[in-house]
């Protein structure tokens, strides 16, 4: 049954004949849009196909196209950046720039998305002057060792981890590269093999395909890339979607199933099935500004983990938090109370520690949130207190200007809105609470 599955899919991801003239057609194309600009920079490049596609490891019907303009180390890095942003848009109809350790052309051609990236062309990875430079090595690296026959494989690690919502090392997803799937079939040749063996794998696992000396890691898994072995090529890799893998992998061997390659959509529950489930949340809702996804995403999670360390200080205690993101970025806070005790007991220092005490009791004279004098109890000072907030909406209202949200996210405070019960329950949110409440794995809808 696994057998035929897996066929199955192969038929249904593998790149027709066709296909591939034709994306090797378009490259072809563009290649040469980008070559007859070196009469018009001072500087002499090269054009290089890289990623999935030089590979031969693509999934149909997801060619996008990587080509790398080399220059001469030499090039003084602004320069770099100017003409390699020239010739990619010279050559693409339709263009944005996009960031990674320097600006890039993102662009269509003939349907199919393009990016022109420009480098340095080292002689050896250790030599990288940006972290893009390895690319090209990355590339060679798979071509090389990567059977023929193991490039099916390829394909159907790549679609099982799509699948199960584990493929990217974006900020957005942090899971499994494209090229940290390559290297696992590499290793274990085989899809099949692979599954097998990381039901065995526990934190901290760790891979090293060329045995030599190494940087020093942490993580849930240390692949060391065999091209630059101070990096770990799994360096992205979240907790959460490393066992996410793994509990997918133990899942397809006992109960193989076409839905860990395609799941099904999520059909979101009535609003009125919502309701009765969300309890102690409120919303924080921030416009979303226009940002590379990796520093989006890396600002929501620290907005995250400071809105949670805010709501502590004024003791209200987050179960969990969790985001939305489409127009807007959703914030949700799930509290254990949304209301507290309108006073409570405050803990000072132990009775022998005199300076501390002397302190507590100065700090507190006169203050118009003591409610009592300070005490002694079981060896150490007390004084009941009133509190500044009882009522979450309220306390984040007030207090969420003294946030740090992230460098691009901050300055939009006066426009964040702070979203009550009634407010959370509607068609917009509907599909996230449904993932969020449901708790089904992609294969299980």
């Amino acid at each position: 049954m696994r057998k035929d599955i897996e066929k199955e899919i192969l038929k249904k991801i593998k790149p027709t004949a066709e296909e591939n003239q034709c994306i090797q057609q378009i490259t072809n194309d563009i290649k040469k849009k980008i070559l007859v600009q070196r009469k018009k920079v001072p500087y002499l490049f090269d054009v290089l196909l890289v990623g999935s596609i030089a590979k031969g490891t693509y999934l149909s019907g997801n060619l996008d196209i990587d080509l790398f303009i080399l220059f001469n180390p030499q090039v003084p890095y602004k320069h770099l950046e100017k003409f390699g942003l020239q010739i990619g848009k010279k050559a693409l109809p339709q263009w944005t720039i996009q960031y990674a350790n320097h600006p890039y052309v993102r662009g269509t051609y003939k349907g199919f998305q393009v990016d022109i990236v420009p480098c340095f062309k080292v002689d050896h990875p250790s030599k990288k002057i940006s972290a893009v430079d390895r690319t090209p090595f990355h590339t060679n690296y798979v071509v090389q060792h990567l059977k023929e026959n193991e490039k099916d494989e390829v394909r159907l690690l790549k679609k099982f981890l799509q699948g199960i919502e584990c493929y990217g090392a974006e900020e957005k997803i942090r899971g499994f590269s494209g090229y940290l799937a390559e290297l696992f079939i590499i290793h274990y040749h085989s899809f099949k093999n692979l599954l097998s063996s990381c039901q065995n794998w526990r934190f901290g696992e760790f891979f090293n395909l060329d045995k030599g000396r190494h940087g020093t890691f942490r993580g849930p898994l240390i692949f060391i890339d065999p091209v630059d072995p101070t990096r770990n090529v799994a360096s992205a890799l979240s907790k959460e979607k490393f066992q996410i893998f793994i509990s997918a992998c133990q899942a397809y061997q006992e109960h193989p199933k076409m839905e860990f390659f395609f799941p099904n959509p999520v059909i979101p529950w009535p609003l009125a099935k919502i309701e009765k489930k969300v309890k102690n949340c409120v919303g924080i809702l921030i416009p979303k500004p226009f940002l590379v996804e990796d520093i989006l995403y890396s600002q929501i999670r620290k907005a995250c983990k400071n809105l949670v360390a805010l709501c502590g200080q004024y003791d209200f205690l987050v179960e969990d938090v969790s985001y939305h993101v489409n127009d807007y970025i959703t914030i949700f806070l799930k509290l254990k109370s949304m209301v507290l005790p309108p006073h409570k007991f405050h803990m000072g220092p132990p009775c022998d520690k005199k300076e501390h005490v002397s302190f507590f009791k100065k700090r507190w004279r006169g203050s118009k949130y003591a409610l009592s004098q300070p005490f002694e109890r079981d060896g150490r000072w007390w004084i009941e207190i009133k509190r500044e907030f009882t009522d979450v909406p309220l306390m984040l209202r007030e207090k969420i200007k003294d946030v740090n949200l992230g460098k691009h996210l901050t300055p939009l405070v006066n426009k964040i809105e702070i979203l009550e019960h009634e407010q959370l329950i509607n068609d917009r949110y509907a599909v996230f609470w449904t993932k969020y409440l449901d708790k089904k794995m992609p294969w299980e809808r």
